[in-house]
């Protein structure tokens, strides 16, 4: 017999590889195109068939959500590939919408849910303080200026000394230092919601749920679009689609990569944008781990996981061989451990075993050879290699920074540009939800 927590558990899954109604080719002039089902293409078809205009969302993989996507097969459980936090949890409008259902529980993160390893020292507090000193006056500095440099040119070389400097950096940033615009962070990203969340449920299968009556044809890949005449062409896979207005909510990684033609080329300006608002490398690998380690260990649910790492810059290496974690996701069996940055792309390059090799090593040097008899199973998520997103989010590398307002403006009013690049949110899910709303606002002036 099916006891109502497992068919609720069934149906959730359902909603997260979004089973969605067929559309035909046959309805081959839709008055816009919206290329990309993750959540500003499906908010930007929601909107407009809420205004009554035909409109077709497609979408090159088997299912919707771009990079926000649960799956629950892998452990068993809710396990996000992608994007996990619900940020700005005060004013984000997923949450808002969770907490009409009893199907979802959400919940404010805990920032003080946290462990710090020195070797197999875990450091309780003060002895921690030295590692939470120096974050505090990073933060500092990386809040100082708008100039549109890279955060590394502001710190000192005393910090850069720093026996936890290597450390910090990965708390703070996904990219290096290096390669994190200033201007980018204090004047490009706004966000009028605080704090930061989780859904226990999985952040994709809220996604899925809150557009489940939005139709996308999937596994329809864009190879060229032709915008020089009165409509506009797109080339597919499954064939060819006329359309007024197309919207693209794609990747700048995609774009950046020119897997998509555009016949005639985008102004120039259009390029250097996708590539200066360049993807963030991450890989994510994630441990199911026996109950038993988290209760041996006194880990609650969401716990954040630091360990001090080797300083690289003192052998004048720009970037620590080093992972954070989150352990106990969502009360859940299984730990988020994330490469960012340079060593992220180095990893990926390595292959997934590597990958898991150096987080399981991580861990033994913190917890000693019995951690393995608390392992059950493993996945790696690399979005540096994905084909359909080139990346995870944007990020400006430096001195491109204010490119995000060209990749944001429409070319002739006729292809249009949303997505978590375009947001002032950017990076978020609530951010590209927001993006797809006000593309839409602006296609509806002209059709």
């Amino acid at each position: 017999m099916i006891t109502r927590r497992k068919f609720l558990k069934t149906s959730l899954s359902g909603f997260a590889l979004a089973t969605l109604p067929v559309i035909s080719f046959a309805q081959s002039n839709p008055d816009v195109v919206v290329i990309g089902a993750g959540a500003a293409g499906l908010s930007a078809t929601a909107e407009l068939i809420k205004k009554g205009k035909s409109v077709l969302c497609i979408d090159a993989m088997n299912r919707i959500g771009g990079r926000c996507y649960t799956d629950n097969s892998i452990f068993g459980v809710p396990y996000d590939m992608g994007a996990h936090w619900l940020h700005g949890y005060s004013q984000n409008q997923f949450a808002e919408y969770a907490k009409k259902f009893t199907l979802f529980n959400t919940y404010k993160d805990r920032d003080e849910s946290y462990r710090v390893y020195d070797g197999k020292e875990k450091l309780v507090w003060p002895k921690d303080k030295p590692l939470w000193d120096l974050y505090k006056e990073i933060k500092k500095i990386k809040s100082s200026s708008k100039k549109d440099i890279p955060l590394i040119d502001l710190i000192s070389d005393d910090i850069k000394k720093n026996k936890w400097f290597g450390t910090v950096q990965k708390i703070i940033c996904t990219r290096d230092f290096d390669n994190y615009s200033l201007h980018d962070s204090n004047v490009n990203w706004n966000d009028p919601g605080d704090g930061n969340g989780f859904v226990t449920e999985g952040y994709g299968t809220l996604l899925a749920h809150y557009r489940k009556d939005i139709p996308v044809k999937l596994n329809t890949v864009v190879k060229e679009i032709k915008w020089d005449k009165k409509n506009i062409k797109i080339e597919t896979n499954k064939g060819t689609i006329t359309s007024k207005i197309c919207i693209i909510t794609v990747s700048t990684g995609v774009l950046n990569s020119g897997k998509i033609k555009f016949t005639p080329n985008l102004p120039k300006k259009k390029y250097e944008a996708f590539n200066g608002i360049s993807m963030s490398p991450y890989q994510r690998v994630t441990l199911q781990l026996k109950e038993n380690f988290y209760k041996d260990y006194g880990i609650s649910k969401d716990t954040y996981w630091y360990k001090k790492v080797k300083n690289n810059y003192i052998n004048k290496k720009k970037y620590p061989k080093s992972s954070n974690g989150t352990l106990k996701v969502c009360n859940s069996n299984i730990s988020f451990f994330s490469f960012k940055g340079k060593f992220a792309t180095d990893m990926a390059k390595e292959g997934n075993k590597a990958s898991i090799d150096f987080i399981l090593n991580y861990l033994r040097s913190a917890y000693g050879s019995s951690f393995d008899k608390y392992f059950i199973k493993s996945h790696v998520t690399d979005w540096i290699d994905n084909p359909y997103t080139v990346g995870a989010y944007s990020g400006a590398i430096p001195g491109k920074a204010k490119l995000r307002k060209v990749l944001k403006k429409s070319v002739k009013k006729k292809i249009f540009f949303a997505g978590e690049a375009t947001a002032d949110a950017y990076g978020t899910v609530h951010g590209a939800d927001r993006s797809g709303q006000r593309v839409a606002k602006e296609v509806l002036k002209i059709i």
